[in-house]
């Protein structure tokens, strides 16, 4: 029997990054919102945001590229008048053509057009969508240092970002302006793992926050994707990156350790996967469509994974190939 626990559930929270501003240990994420046929629509986006308030989260995450901006528009219309709501967007993913780039240019309309759909002055986090090297790395941390000496940006965040990237840009901002990227949002959960090697290791020293994406492998940690099926859905054909970071034989096998771990524990298998990057204290983006699967993620909180849980659950993974988001390019 799958626990059922929402009203007990006590939302906790912790800083963000070295900063005093508290931040819940969900985070709603905004990409299911919008009009693709696996998303939510308006009305009950703004009924699942609602409710995520009323559980306690405070950090809402969402993106212009995010269904053309439409996530903005729903997320701004549902928190209007909710101030002390969290939020973050992303800048630099390839609206179209002609709005795409890191160009300071680029980035100040960028942020402009965000705020203007949000219907806010500011955002909390201004996260750059991906990066590149060919990036004038001083140039975007000059930009930056605009937003926040403007107020528009109070802290800056970084995503689909590599290591060695990260370092650098976080010694040019450092350096240059006394600045640092507060959080990083960043591919990882149980059946990818990559940035162990180098950008959570980073982020624990300089006290950055880490914020994992797709923290149940969109889906695949559900268990409902079955080993040696076709398992062609609605959320793989929409997603086809989907189906080159998971699917793996070796992915089925660390399935099934979570499943064991979840019919031990009397829980879902999405929440053992929730639990995991809790555990590690980590901050998951959370994305859902329905209000079922918000309270299912709410109720991961009060799912206690031991050592040996995640030892064993460990123990299946097997290294990757390092797909890097690239946000629409």
């Amino acid at each position: 029997m799958f626990l059922n626990l929402v009203k007990f559930t006590i939302m906790e929270y912790i800083n963000l990054g070295k900063t005093n501003m508290k931040i819940s240990k969900l985070c709603l994420g905004g990409m299911s919102f919008g009009n693709s046929e696996w998303m939510a629509d308006r009305e009950n986006s703004i009924k699942i945001i609602k409710k995520a308030i009323d559980y306690g989260i405070n950090y809402i995450d969402t993106a212009n590229i995010y269904s053309s901006g439409k996530s903005e528009e729903i997320t701004g219309e549902a928190i209007d008048g909710h101030d002390d709501i969290i939020i973050s967007t992303k800048g630099a993913g390839k609206m179209d053509e002609f709005n795409s780039g890191f160009s300071r240019k680029n980035l100040i309309k960028a942020l402009n057009g965000s705020l203007k759909r949000l219907k806010r002055d500011h955002v909390d986090i201004y996260f750059l969508h991906t990066f590149f090297d060919d990036v004038d790395i001083n140039d975007v941390a000059k930009t930056y240092n605009k937003f926040i000496m403007d107020g528009t940006v109070y802290y800056p965040g970084l995503s689909n970002i590599a290591g060695y990237q990260l370092a650098e840009f976080y010694t040019a901002m450092n350096m240059r302006y006394n600045i640092k990227p507060e959080i990083v949002q960043n591919h990882y959960n149980v059946v990818y793992r990559e940035d162990e090697r180098d950008v959570i290791p980073f982020c624990s020293k300089k006290g950055i926050t880490y914020s994992p994406f797709s923290p149940i492998a969109a889906g695949f940690l559900s268990g409902k994707y079955k080993r040696g099926e076709n398992n062609e859905s609605v959320r793989t054909k929409s997603y086809p990156v989907m189906k080159k970071r998971y699917f793996k034989d070796y992915d089925y096998d660390v399935l099934n350790k979570i499943m064991d771990v979840s019919i031990d524990s009397g829980t879902k298998p999405s929440q053992v996967a929730l639990a995991y990057i809790i555990k590690k204290g980590f901050i998951p983006v959370i994305g859902v469509n329905k209000i079922e699967y918000l309270e299912d993620d709410i109720n991961a909180l009060d799912v206690k994974l031991t050592n040996e849980n995640i030892k064993t659950i460990d123990s299946a993974y097997k290294p990757h190939e390092i797909i890097q988001g690239t946000a629409g390019y």
